[in-house]
């Protein structure tokens, strides 16, 4: 057993916990049985949702705490302490039920006046607007902050990796470096499309030569310069717009009362079980693409490899996999499946897997945070960890 299946085990036990109850909720009805029905506004509506916040973290919180405390602690001794742990689960909890509650009033709210199709259009609307401000959201969910100013040795790597990328032909974007705790941050790409800002992990970066740091900044470009980025958030919020709309024509299910809009939710999360066993290999293939477009770049092969080499040990550790795991369960290749990319193929869907788990905050997506990588990590929860 290593620390990685650890982590894979403990995934597929919360999803498919997570996944049997909302089928035995919704098979037999129990929500209309004990939550608000009424179509009008009463005290009630949100002392329920803030309950049933309360109950999904309840359910969560034995997963959390091995997933953030005791597995790390198990395979890498001394990572994190109690404390540390309870303040920063209690804190991501606290933001992430205040948005989840925020929006499932908005979704009543537009329910109830406009209907089922009003109640699709606001989702689609708040779910941009929280693309839009992914990074604060990701600051205050995982208390990250910004790198200090003066920090030499990160400013001397940023300045020969941004040259370098700039001799490798790709256009600069706006960077933020941010400070984190979790070995497994590895920033991402925030932003609506056309406003992108790479972000990149602070103690991460101090770990990588300039060559390497430059492979980094270098595939992020690549996937927002070639469109997959943009390609990976469309089908994100499609796919979250559509089988939110599709789960309210299931039996019972609405957007009107809470009782209806609960068992809309139910049905949701078996729709988003569905994409976490396809969309992952499309981000994949959106992976390797990326990889053969920065050879083609004049990227070395070898330091290529020793970038992904490194970015693995610092998350799970685990260069090889069979296939069968990896179809199902990874949207990032491993390390062993990326040592000869083809060159020259298109990246699809950039990291479609993983976006589609943050916009399902827009519909209270019950597995958000139940997923192998980031299960008791709120430094992850918003930010989850890409290639």
């Amino acid at each position: 057993m290593t620390y990685a299946r650890a982590r894979l085990l403990l995934g597929m036990s919360g999803v498919g916990l997570i996944v049997v109850l909302s089928t035995i909720l919704l098979l037999t009805q129990y929500p209309l049985e004990v939550l608000p029905d009424s179509q009008s506004w009463s005290g009630g509506d949100l002392t329920a949702l803030v309950l049933l916040f309360g109950c999904l973290a309840a359910v969560l919180f034995p997963m959390d705490l091995l997933g953030g405390f005791l597995l790390p602690n198990h395979w890498r001794p001394n990572t994190i302490s109690l404390k540390k742990f309870a303040a920063g689960w209690f804190r991501g909890v606290l933001v992430q039920g205040t948005l989840f509650v925020a929006a499932s009033l908005l979704i009543l709210l537009t329910g109830r006046w406009f209907g089922t199709a009003g109640a699709v259009v606001a989702i689609a609307g708040f779910a941009i607007l929280l693309v839009g401000v992914q990074l604060p959201i990701a600051k205050f969910v995982g208390a990250l902050r910004s790198r200090a100013a003066d920090d030499g040795e990160i400013d001397a790597k940023l300045e020969k990796a941004r040259s370098i990328v700039a001799a490798w032909g790709w256009k600069p974007r706006p960077t933020t470096t941010l400070q984190h705790y979790d070995p497994g941050f590895t920033g991402g790409i925030v932003g609506l499309p056309g406003m992108e800002t790479v972000v990149l992990p602070a103690d991460t970066i101090r770990k990588l030569s300039p060559d390497q740091l430059a492979i980094v900044i270098a595939r992020r470009l690549e996937a927002i310069q070639s469109g997959s980025r943009t390609r990976g958030l469309l089908l994100a919020l499609g796919w979250v717009v559509v089988g939110f709309a599709l789960s309210t024509s299931l039996p019972a299910a609405g957007v009107t009362s809470v009782a209806g809009l609960t068992m809309t939710c139910l049905g949701f999360t078996l729709w988003t079980f569905f994409g976490l066993l396809t969309l992952p290999t499309l981000s994949r293939q959106a992976s390797y693409a990326i990889d053969g477009q920065v050879l083609l770049s004049g990227v070395s092969p070898e330091i290529l490899q020793q970038t992904v080499k490194t970015l693995d040990v610092l998350q799970d550790d685990e260069p090889r996999r069979s296939a069968l795991i990896e179809t199902i369960f990874h949207p990032v290749p491993s390390v062993d499946n990326r040592r000869s990319p083809t060159p020259g193929g298109v990246p699809i869907a950039w990291h479609a897997a993983r976006i589609t788990l943050f916009v399902s905050w827009a519909c209270m997506g019950m597995l958000v945070r139940a997923v192998h990588c980031n299960v008791g990590r709120p430094e992850l929860w918003v930010l989850l960890p890409t290639d």
